[in-house]
């Protein structure tokens, strides 16, 4: 959004050329209205428009003379001027004080102005587009190569400081996703950044380092005392998050240096890119000063035997599963140990995967996202809780009906009946029927049923197959008897749950 300032000292002629377009629509905003030429150079420095049109005729500072004092506070500012007369000296005098675009007033259109508009913004956007380049290579000299650019201290005052903008990465679908700044966040960014504060704080430059990663350099000038000036830094930090925050899916960590030389801009980098790194253990949308952040080695995981255990537990009825990873994790997280973290989670997703095929649990929490540690602990606790409850049941079955467990879950596809059930435990079916429902609190075959049950549900929801197809694949040689079930157990025909689950 481009801003402008209209200026014509008749009234009438102010308020058409404001209602003449939707400036909005196109991409501008209306940053200021003046009725002449000196109050239009008062609200500059208010309002800061890219784009100024002015009339050329007004008393005491006409539209000339309010292009030559603009361009002397700003000389990349683009003035349109407008006027009644087609006089070919002022238009000389425009192209010799650098005016955009010159139009008649008895000419002017909405089309026209919107074409010559265009015209004018292009040149801005190429202009920045330029602008932001050299201030990447700038940035990039300045953090990566500071014994090139002998002459900083010459180009800034001595009082800087730093903030690097971090969108944070993301645990979702069983892995982490490094974070990217996006197009609308990237503006929003921009505007926070560059605007100054207090007339105190003020944007020197920026560079987008990585695709998740932005720093920022600012400069300080009109305070004397330190602690007024950390106050202010911190504030402006609050600044930039507070825009971020209107973004729903935007989860962000910054960090901020405190008063440094332009000579201390590549070692502050430095600690800040060691300290971003470890965002994930930190709560997001939050900011905080960088400080001396220890350096950890890559480690394996915990030992083989906690991977054991872990292992154990999930099919003992006597163990906790969820208590062995959040003590995996917490000796990770004390340790702020990021490499190994990302190797425990790799792994235990891995076993999550093996365990929810070979027992035919459905998947859970697959498409929620997670930005802390302390959030993908609690993800894999309460899945492998939930796998632990499945197999192992609510209450201490026996190791019989554990096992009994386990074979329905893995033979729901075939046949099974208690003869069959029978003939795979070498015991009497009925006898085995008569425990399974002692101990459960269900029968046999209202389990099995179940099962199948939740196994097409999965499958209509995730799979995208027919309801003839999730009829064969958990079970049922007939479409018809599985309807009939189905909206039994789930209260609704398949094709009903298909419909419901694809609209929610």
């Amino acid at each position: 959004m481009l801003n402008i300032m209209l200026v014509d000292d008749e009234v009438l002629a102010l308020k058409y050329l404001k209602s003449m377009v939707d400036w909005e629509a196109f991409g501008y905003h209306i940053a200021g209205c003046a009725a002449s030429g000196k109050r239009a150079l008062e609200l500059y420095d208010e309002t800061v428009p890219e784009i100024v049109i002015s009339d050329i005729r007004m008393p005491l500072m006409d539209g000339l003379e309010l292009t030559r004092r603009l361009k002397e506070k700003n000389k990349e500012i683009e003035v349109i001027l407008l006027s009644a007369y087609g006089d070919f000296e002022y238009a000389k005098k425009g192209i010799e004080y650098g005016v955009s675009e010159y139009l008649l007033k008895h000419e002017i259109s909405e089309e026209l102005l919107l074409e010559k508009l265009s015209a004018v913004k292009e040149k801005i956007q190429k202009k920045n587009h330029r602008e932001k380049i050299y201030q990447k290579y700038f940035m990039e000299q300045l953090i990566y190569h500071p014994a090139r650019t002998g002459g900083a201290e010459e180009m800034f005052s001595n009082r800087l400081f730093l903030v690097l903008c971090h969108k944070r990465s993301v645990f979702c679908g069983g892995k982490v996703i490094e974070g990217a700044w996006n197009e609308i966040e990237q503006e929003l960014l921009a505007e926070a950044m560059e605007q100054p504060l207090e007339d105190k704080i003020f944007y020197v430059a920026d560079a987008q380092l990585a695709p998740n990663n932005w720093l920022v350099l600012y400069r300080i000038e009109n305070t004397a005392s330190k602690y007024t000036v950390n106050g202010l830094i911190e504030k402006k930090c609050a600044h930039i998050g507070a825009s971020l925050k209107v973004m729903l899916e935007c989860r962000f960590h910054i960090l901020y240096s405190f008063e440094i030389a332009p000579h201390e801009i590549s070692e502050n980098f430095r600690k800040m890119s060691r300290q971003i790194r470890y965002a994930m253990f930190f709560p997001t949308d939050q900011w905080e000063a960088c400080t001396e952040f220890p350096v950890k080695e890559g480690k394996n995981i915990q030992s083989m035997e906690e991977i054991r255990q872990l292992e154990s537990a999930i099919s003992n009825v006597r163990e906790d599963p969820a208590k062995i990873v959040r003590e995996l994790f917490y000796h990770l997280c004390a340790e702020k140990d990021w490499d190994a973290c990302k190797s425990l989670i790799i792994f235990l997703n891995g076993m999550l995967l093996e365990v929810w095929e070979k027992e035919h649990i459905e998947k859970n929490g697959g498409e929620e996202k997670y930005y802390t540690i302390k959030e993908v602990s609690s993800y894999f606790e309460e899945n492998f809780q939930n796998i632990h409850k499945i197999i192992c049941g609510e209450t201490a079955y026996s190791d019989l009906v554990q096992e009994i467990i386990r074979y329905i879950r893995k033979n729901y596809k075939k046949d099974l009946s208690l003869d069959e059930l029978g003939k795979a435990f070498q015991m009497n079916g009925v006898y085995l029927g008569q425990i399974f429902r002692k101990e459960t609190g269900t029968t046999f075959l209202k389990y099995l049923t179940e099962v199948r049950i939740e196994e097409a549900k999965r499958l209509l929801k995730e799979a995208n197959v027919s309801v003839s197809e999730a009829a064969e694949l958990v079970g049922y040689h007939t479409s018809q008897y599985f309807s009939k079930v189905f909206a039994k157990v789930a209260g609704m025909t398949p094709w009903e749950y298909k419909r419901w689950k694809e609209k929610n």
